[in-house]
C-alpha cells in the first residue's frame, strides 16, 4: 500500500516569531508552588526536571514557585535538557488576585532577560498567570510587548480563566460565601471575556483551564461535583468550544490546562482516579488541542511526583499516556478541529450550548445516535483527509461503542503505539470499538471506492 508523505507547517500567532512544531506536554508545576517543598531545594530541582522529562513531559511551565525554586529550575532544566517556561512573580509578571497591581519598568524585565538570555532550554515567560480584568490585560500586554522587543524568539504565556471565577475587583478569599462572581455563563459575561482576552492580548496560544472535580468551597453555583454524574453536567465541554472558538478565530493554536489531581473540599483523594485525567486530557484533544497542561502543584497529594521531586502513584500513567500522545502527536499536529459532537446526556436542555455543540446530521462521517456518554471531534487536514477522535467520557466503565457512518468507508487507525496508520476496515458502515473508561481512539475516514494510501506527516520548518 502507498504510504503518501504529506507536509505539515509551524503553527501560531503571525505578530510572534515563536511557532509551535510539536505537540506540547507540559505541567503548570514544574517545581512544588510556594515553598512547599521538601529538602534541599538544589536536588528537588533535578529530580523534577528529571522526572518529568522521563515521563513524557517536554516543557516545565513555573507556576506559584518562589524565588529560589525558578532559578534552582532554570540550572536544572539545563542540566537535564528539558524546556522552560520561566515564571518568577516575586521580579515580574501577575496573575488575577497576586501581584494583580504590578507595573514592571523595562528595566526590571531586562534584568531577568539578562540573567536568562544564554539559557538554552529556557524558552520563554511565563508572564500572567490568569488576567481577568482589563487593566490586569493592558499590564500583560504591556509587559509581553517589553519581552517580546528584548527576546524575540520566546514564548510569552499567559492563561484566560475558566467560567468559575471570581470578581477580581472584589477581595478574594477562598472558602467566603460572600465572594462576588466574576464572568460566567450564567451572567452573560464569560464568552466576552474570552473575546476581550483574545484581542487586548493577542496571545500566542489561547489556553485554559478547568478543573471540574471538587466544589470549589460552595463558591460558585453549578461546580459541586457529582460522583454519579461523571461530566453530564459539568460546563468543561462547554467552556472548552468557546475557548477552541476563540483559538481557531485568531489562528492560534488551542491549549488546556486539565486537573491532574484531588482540588478542594471533595470526597476521598483515593475517589480521584486516573481514568479522570486520560478523560480530560483525551477531551482535549477531541477539540483539536495542540497543547496538554497537567494542573498539578507539586505540593503533597499531587500525585505525579511528590513534594520532594520523588515518583508519585501517577508517575508510570503519566509516562504511558504521554508515550500514546506523543506518537499520535505528530498527526495531531497536521489537524483541524471541524466538529464537535456530543451524546445527548451532557448537559441535556443547556441553551449555552447551542451555538458550540453540533449535531450528528452536519457530520459527513457519521449519522444516527451516539450511544451514552461518548463524544466525537472531526478533523481534518490541509489536503481534505477527514479523521476522527471518538471518546468515552464514561471514566468509572470500559464502553462497547458502534457508530453509524454516512458512507461505506475504509477505516484506519492512528496507532498509539508508533504513530502509524493502519487499515482495522477495508470496506464498512458500521464501526464498532471497545474504549477503557476515559479513553480515546483516532481514525481515518476514507470512501471504500477510493484507492487505499496510508498518511505519514513531515514538518516543514
Amino acid at each position: 500500500m502507498e504510504t503518501k508523505v504529506l507536509k505539515r507547517y509551524p503553527i501560531g500567532n503571525k505578530r510572534f516569531n515563536w511557532k509551535q512544531k510539536d505537540y506540547t506536554l507540559s505541567t503548570f508545576a514544574g517545581f512544588p508552588q510556594s515553598n512547599s517543598h521538601e529538602g534541599d531545594v538544589d536536588v528537588v530541582a533535578d529530580r523534577y526536571a528529571k522526572y518529568h522529562k522521563e515521563a513524557g513531559f517536554n516543557l516545565l511551565e513555573l507556576g506559584w514557585v518562589p524565588h529560589e525554586g525558578a532559578w534552582a529550575m532554570v540550572d536544572a532544566c539545563e542540566k537535564n535538557e528539558i524546556n522552560l517556561l520561566f515564571q518568577d512573580m516575586s521580579l515580574i509578571g501577575g496573575m488575577s488576585f497576586h501581584y494583580a497591581d504590578r507595573h514592571c519598568t523595562r528595566e526590571e524585565i531586562k534584568a531577568v532577560v539578562d540573567k536568562l538570555k544564554d539559557k538554552k532550554y529556557t524558552i520563554g515567560y511565563y508572564v500572567w498567570d490568569e488576567p481577568q480584568s482589563e487593566s490586569q490585560m493592558e499590564e500583560a500586554r504591556r509587559q509581553m510587548d517589553i519581552l517580546q522587543e528584548l527576546d524575540p524568539d520566546a514564548l510569552l504565556f499567559t492563561v484566560a480563566v475558566p467560567d468559575y471565577n471570581a470578581d477580581p475587583d472584589r477581595k478574594f478569599k477562598l472558602g467566603t460565601k460572600t465572594l462576588e462572581l466574576g464572568d460566567t455563563w450564567e451572567n452573560g459575561r464569560y464568552v466576552p471575556y474570552l473575546e476581550m482576552f483574545a484581542e487586548k492580548m493577542d496571545p500566542p496560544v489561547m489556553s485554559f483551564d478547568y478543573y471540574p472535580v471538587g466544589n470549589y468551597f460552595n463558591v460558585w453555583p453549578g461546580h459541586v461535583y457529582n460522583y454519579e454524574n461523571q461530566l453530564d453536567d459539568s460546563f468543561m465541554f462547554l467552556s472548552m468550544a468557546a475557548n477552541r472558538a476563540v483559538a481557531k478565530k485568531h489562528n492560534i493554536p488551542f491549549w488546556f490546562y486539565y486537573q491532574g489531581y484531588k482540588l478542594f473540599k471533595w470526597t476521598n483523594e483515593e475517589d480521584f482516579i486516573f481514568p479522570m485525567v486520560r478523560c480530560f486530557m483525551y477531551g482535549a484533544i477531541l477539540y483539536g488541542a495542540k497543547g496538554l497542561q497537567n494542573y498539578s502543584t507539586g505540593a503533597k497529594g499531587s500525585r505525579f511526583l511528590n513534594s520532594d521531586g520523588t515518583k508519585g502513584d501517577y508517575f508510570e500513567d503519566y509516562k504511558q499516556i504521554h508515550a500514546e500522545i506523543a506518537n499520535l502527536g505528530n498527526t495531531l499536529m497536521a489537524l483541524d478541529s471541524k466538529l464537535i459532537i456530543h451524546s445527548d446526556d451532557l448537559l441535556p436542555g443547556c441553551e449555552y450550548t447551542k451555538p458550540y455543540f453540533n449535531k450528528v446530521e452536519e457530520s459527513s462521517i457519521f449519522t444516527g445516535t451516539l450511544p451514552k456518554r461518548t463524544s466525537v471531534g472531526e478533523l481534518e487536514d490541509a489536503y481534505g483527509n477527514k479523521y476522527a477522535v471518538i471518546l468515552n467520557r464514561d471514566y468509572e466503565k470500559v464502553s462497547q461503542i458502534t457508530l453509524d457512518l454516512k458512507d461505506n468507508f475504509r477505516v484506519y487507525e492512528v496507532s498509539k503505539e508508533d504513530g502509524k496508520q493502519r487499515v482495522i476496515f477495508e470496506n464498512t458502515n458500521k464501526l464498532s470499538l471497545t474504549l477503557q473508561g476515559g479513553d480515546a481512539c483516532l481514525y481515518r475516514f476514507q470512501k471504500a471506492s477510493e484507492e487505499a494510501y496510508t498518511i505519514e506527516y513531515e514538518l516543514e520548518a
